[in-house]
């Protein structure tokens, strides 16, 4: 059992990514301990000595070591949950159905116009934006809706060199 995003009639709030087409699906993972994560965070598996732990986490923090995309999170983790310092907690994640799902996402550095439509660019560390003025293989731009949004795809593995 899920829960829902955001409510029935209520506006989505959510400032970080979220799903823009029907291309996505709700499936829970196994989340790292002791970790803070806002709602519409990347996620990607964990990563430790260069061994995977069979948790996830934040993605901006395993961008560096090379952890491909997993999905973003449907729910918030707050350190007053019940299971906070729980390793292998179970979390609600959209999970992409094809390569090509769009998600919206937030400008969390850098300059972003029209042209950077196309571009590849690296999901910013804060998990809940992209830093468009990169070129590493975390997100596909697909469309510009202003300044500081737009839609991208998680398409491209971060293992990928640019």
């Amino acid at each position: 059992m899920w829960k829902a995003v955001t409510g029935l009639n209520k506006p989505n709030q959510t400032r970080n990514f979220y799903p823009s087409d029907d291309k996505w699906e709700m499936k829970s993972f196994p989340f790292k301990e002791s970790t803070a994560m806002e709602e519409g965070s990347a996620i990607g598996i964990e990563i430790s000595s260069n061994t995977t732990t069979g948790n996830v986490t934040l993605m901006g923090v395993e961008n560096v070591t090379g952890a491909d995309f997993v999905g973003i999170l449907a729910e918030p983790i707050v350190s007053t949950d019940a299971d906070y310092a729980t390793a292998g907690k179970l979390k609600s994640v959209w999970v992409r159905k094809t390569p090509i799902a769009e998600a919206y996402f937030t400008v969390g550095a850098g300059t972003f116009t029209a042209a950077d439509v196309f571009k590849t660019v690296e999901i910013h560390s804060d998990s809940k934006s992209l830093a468009v003025d990169t070129a590493w293989k975390g997100a596909r731009i697909t469309s510009y809706i202003s300044s500081t949004r737009g839609t991208c795809n998680f398409a491209l593995p971060t293992t990928e060199t640019a």
